[in-house]
C-alpha cells in the first residue's frame, strides 16, 4: 500500500507577522501642518485557507518637514531663541505621530496560484490615529520648553481614522517570498488635546479636524503555516 501526496493548489492558511517601511505625505488640513514623512511598522494578520483575513498593525511615522511654526512669535530675526544663559540657539521641530488599527483583507488573484498565492491585495478597517509637533532643543538651554509650557505648542492632536490599502501581494507557499507593496489612505477624524496654545493665545481643545495622509508602502511577512496534508491511497 503506497501514499502520495498530491500538490494542491495554494490554500495554506496560517499566521502572518507583517514588518513594513512607507513613505507619504499628507493632504486636506494636515498639510498645513506637515509635509512628507517616513513610517516603518508591525501587524500580525491571520489567513484562513479560504475567505478574507484580518489583523491589525501599528505604524510610527515622523518628518522634518513641519510647515507649522510655533516658535515663530519666539523668535529672533535670525529664527533663532534666546536660552536660559542668554545666548542665541537654534530650536528645530520635527513631526512625530502613530497609527493603530485593524482591518480585513483579501487578495483578488491573478496569473498561478498553484504555487503562489498572488494577486491585487485591499484591506479597509478602523484604527486611531495621533500626532504632534516635536520641539527639539538640542542644547538643552531653553528650558521653559520642558514644562507646560511646551506641551501648549505642540498641537497634539488625536482621534478615529478609517485606513484603505490597495496594491500588489506576493506569498509563496515554500515561506521564503512574502512581500507587497501599494498606496494606503488614512482619513483622519481628530481633534485638538491642548487647552491652550500659547503662540496664538487660544485654545484648540476640541476642534474638530480632517487629518489625511497617502503613502506609498512595501512590507514583508514572516510566515507561520498551518499545514494540513491531503493523502490518497493506491
Amino acid at each position: 500500500m503506497l501514499f502520495s501526496q498530491v500538490p494542491q493548489p495554494y490554500a495554506l492558511k496560517g499566521i502572518f507577522l507583517d514588518l513594513n517601511i512607507a513613505y507619504g505625505t499628507s493632504f486636506g488640513e494636515l498639510s498645513k501642518r506637515f509635509g512628507p514623512h517616513q513610517s516603518f511598522g508591525l501587524g500580525i494578520s491571520y489567513q484562513p485557507a479560504k475567505g478574507l483575513d484580518f489583523g491589525i498593525k501599528y505604524n510610527y511615522f515622523f518628518s522634518k518637514n513641519v510647515r507649522e511654526d510655533v516658535l515663530k512669535p519666539y523668535r529672533t530675526d535670525f529664527g533663532q531663541l534666546i536660552g536660559e544663559d542668554f545666548l542665541l540657539t537654534s530650536v528645530q521641530l520635527r513631526e512625530r505621530g502613530f497609527l493603530a488599527f485593524g482591518y480585513c483583507g483579501g487578495i483578488i488573484p491573478f496569473g498561478s496560484q498553484h504555487k503562489n498565492r498572488q494577486g491585487v491585495r485591499w484591506m479597509f478597517g478602523p484604527g486611531f490615529i495621533q500626532h504632534r509637533i516635536r520641539i527639539q532643543d538640542d542644547s538643552r538651554s531653553v528650558t521653559q520648553l520642558y514644562s507646560d509650557f511646551g506641551r501648549g505648542l505642540d498641537r497634539l492632536t488625536n482621534g478615529f481614522c478609517i485606513v484603505n490599502f490597495v496594491g500588489y501581494e506576493l506569498r509563496s507557499s515554500n515561506g521564503r517570498i512574502n512581500v507587497y507593496s501599494g498606496f494606503e489612505a488614512i482619513w483622519g477624524f481628530t481633534s485638538g488635546k491642548r487647552e491652550w496654545d500659547y503662540d496664538k493665545a487660544e485654545s484648540s481643545l476640541g476642534i474638530k479636524r480632517k487629518d489625511n495622509l497617502i503613502q506609498f508602502k512595501l512590507g514583508w511577512y514572516i510566515p507561520y503555516f498551518i499545514k494540513k496534508s491531503e493523502l490518497i491511497e493506491y
